[in-house]
């Protein structure tokens, strides 16, 4: 029992998966918690879980619908944005790389059971509660990945063995080890220490605790009925046995909601006096809000994305301007972090020297309403007179329509002098004419 709690070296029969690359580390870095470290009073009691109901686990902290909000939009934003594998070249920008093998595992299927969207979505979530996250990366004889299985419910600590990292991976009562090259590493905040990031589970736990007690007093506040507490005085001396009857009368009488602001009767001259005032006073509600706007700042997500707009307008340029600071600044940073994690695991080091990644395609997210979009395309076109830098088939795939069957569309518009060649002249008279409409309104036509 000893043995099998604090991760001793297994024999090689109970731990058949594990490679001969990847040696058992020493004694103490084999141990599921650092025993040295200012953390270990903190590892030990979520170990044992002697810390009772006060333990913030990524389960709890779901339940709060601030954490739930953030976490879903962040890892539902990043983890549904399209994944391909590009190369940049230095003369024909970049060009996504369709037949890679890595490509499919990205952008499709990386694993049997789950969709592109859902395994990184899943494994993202996984991070922004626990700060890691990990994926098996499968590979076949020849050392192609051929798959990604998530590690949703293994234990997995990570630990140096000589220059590299390797990681202990617990799960369904077997314990192996894997190499740095077949795991891959999602971190979704700062590696201060070792080769783990922070946990925000840890880091703002306790301000998550205090938004779970202010929902379970809530909870218990409406469960007991609207009426607030107090006490019930007698004139005299009240018999034991006679308060206790009283009090269970007001509780069979007047707790719970169903009886709530139903009017109290008191027999023989009792009265009653309330010692709260309403929930307002209270601070219920107060406290409630709060702790979302602490909770959006600790992860970074402006208040307005997760319905908290008490304190700002709904509507505007104000949010539209936070909203795409939130993008830019906000994901730009979880985006490449799990981009560069992909393309060091997945790709050879002479493909990322040549130029090829992993990229998310944060377009679709920076793309304005449909107006400036509109507007925005027009100028890409040349629409103003000024070099074009697009062309029509290239608009068209941008916008999800099917390219234009006509050499011209694939052009990209150059303005010329009238009647001059399209040999780089500058135009005297503003450029050269705008195409010609498709149509004619009843004003120009008379």
């Amino acid at each position: 029992m000893f043995e099998r709690i604090f991760g001793s070296r297994p024999k090689a029969a109970e731990a058949p998966r594990v490679e001969p690359a990847v040696a058992a580390p020493a004694e103490p870095d084999r141990m599921p918690m650092n025993l040295q470290s200012s953390a270990s009073v903190e590892e030990w009691q979520e170990f044992f879980g002697f810390m009772g109901k006060d333990v913030v686990t990524r389960e709890s902290a779901m339940k709060l619908t601030a954490v739930f909000g953030c976490v879903s939009l962040l890892a539902g934003t990043i983890g549904t944005l399209p994944v391909r594998v590009v190369h940049k070249g230095a003369s024909k920008g970049s060009e996504i790389l369709n037949d890679h093998a890595a490509h499919y595992l990205v952008h499709v299927d990386p694993h049997p059971l789950f969709s592109a969207e859902v395994f990184f979505e899943g494994l993202f979530a996984l991070a922004f509660l626990e700060g890691n996250a990990y994926a098996e990366i499968i590979r076949n004889g020849r050392g192609e990945a051929i798959g990604l299985r998530p590690l949703f419910d293994a234990m997995v600590k990570p630990w140096l063995r000589g220059a590299r990292a390797a990681y202990q991976i617990t799960e369904d009562g077997k314990t192996y080890g894997r190499d740095q090259d077949d795991i891959l590493h999602f971190r979704a905040s700062a590696t201060m220490k070792g080769l783990e990031a922070l946990s925000p589970l840890k880091c703002f736990g306790r301000s998550i605790g205090i938004g779970l007690d202010a929902d379970e007093y809530a909870r218990l506040f409406y469960k007991q009925g609207g009426t607030p507490s107090g006490y019930i005085t007698y004139e005299g001396k009240v018999d034991e046995k006679v308060a206790d009857e009283v009090r269970q009368y007001w509780m069979r009488k007047m707790a719970g909601v169903q009886n709530s602001h139903l009017p109290a009767v008191l027999a023989e001259g009792g009265k009653f006096v309330s010692l709260m005032t309403d929930p307002e006073t209270a601070q219920l509600f107060q406290s409630r809000a709060f702790q979302v706007l602490d909770v959006a700042r600790a992860y970074g997500v402006p208040p307005h994305l997760i319905g908290e707009t008490e304190k700002s307008t709904s509507w505007g340029t104000g949010i539209n301007a936070q909203t795409a600071q939130f993008y830019i600044l906000g994901l730009r940073k979880h985006v490449k972090r799990f981009e560069a994690e992909l393309a060091r695991k997945l790709l050879t080091r002479e493909e990322r020297l040549a130029g090829v990644g992993i990229k998310f395609n944060l377009d679709s997210l920076l793309r304005a309403d449909i107006g400036a979009r509109y507007e925005m395309n027009k100028i890409a076109l040349g629409g103003t007179q000024h070099p074009g830098w697009k062309s029509q088939n290239e608009i068209r795939e941008q916008e999800g329509d099917a390219p234009l069957d006509d050499p011209e569309a694939d052009k990209v518009f150059r303005p010329v002098p009238k009647g001059g060649s399209d040999k780089g002249e500058e135009a005297d008279d503003g450029g050269a004419q705008p195409p010609a409409p498709y149509f004619q309104t009843s004003r120009e036509e008379s």
